[in-house]
């Protein structure tokens, strides 16, 4: 079995393969300093309860935008797992070619993203993905990642709005993500479901088309993920489908790829 770790800023997604199947996931929140052994007290108890084991897994591949976590995850293969841990970077095999000014520069999870939707679709691609901050990034044809915009997620906005809003009370996430009965907001929550979630589809609907216009390319696929694409992208039509999961089918076909 091949256990992926995608490392965000607000959060860690662990997910668990057997062959091209992903059969299991979980998600907690990201602690920088977080060691190896509490990694390890968290999957242990969360592989029991699904019936696996450490010694299931033949291989670790990480994704991780989190510098200070990337060596736990390591010792946590090393002492845990006895097996190989491939950290995807710049120079990681990933099966697209890297377009960026400094490839060692964009972000691992950009580029494992990248690499899904091509290699799903087979065609020009951008990806919205919805996480601490929000990316839209397109793949070309040719297999080739290309770059995006890189915008504050909403929980960061969010947070920064009641921040310096001394008199506006904070509303909580799931209520955020529920649209409003109307964008004329008539109480303060629905005000703030109606700036956040119909703005937020706003500012993704300009990224995304001005992408799928700058790849000028008769057929472009266009794909949302990421922790909140279910609520934000039915709000985009230009955005044609939704994969949860992509970064960690991802990180499986970056494994495979390594590992031919």
């Amino acid at each position: 079995m091949l256990l992926a770790f995608d490392i965000g800023n607000t959060n860690i997604v662990a997910g668990l393969f057997d062959g091209s199947q992903l059969v299991a996931q979980w998600r907690l929140s990201t602690q920088r300093e977080r060691t190896a052994d509490e990694l390890a007290v968290f999957l242990k108890v969360a592989f029991e309860a699904r019936g696996f084991a450490f010694s299931h897994v033949r291989g670790i591949i990480v994704s991780s935008v989190v510098p200070s976590l990337t060596p736990a995850v390591q010792r946590l293969g090393e002492t845990y797992c006895g097996c190989e841990v491939l950290v995807v970077t710049g120079r990681t095999k990933i099966g697209i070619g890297n377009g960026y000014d400094n490839p060692g520069e964009v972000g691992a999870d950009r580029l494992v993203n990248g690499v899904a939707a091509w290699m799903k679709y087979q065609t020009a691609c951008v990806i919205a993905d919805f996480g601490t901050a929000t990316t839209v990034d397109a793949v070309s044809r040719a297999g080739v990642y290309l770059g995006g915009a890189l915008a504050p997620g909403i929980a960061i906005s969010t947070n920064a709005l009641f921040a310096a809003a001394a008199k506006l009370p904070r509303v909580e996430r799931l209520e955020l993500m529920e649209p409003p009965p109307s964008t004329l907001g008539r109480n303060t929550l629905h005000s703030v479901q109606a700036g956040i979630l119909y703005g937020y589809a706003g500012l993704v609907k300009e990224l995304v088309t001005r992408c799928v216009a700058e790849l000028d390319d008769a057929q472009v696929t266009t794909i949302a993920t990421g922790g909140l694409a279910e609520s934000i992208a039915p709000l985009v039509p230009q955005i044609q489908h939704i994969e949860p999961h992509l970064t960690l089918d991802g990180l499986h076909l970056i494994w495979q790829l390594n590992h031919s």
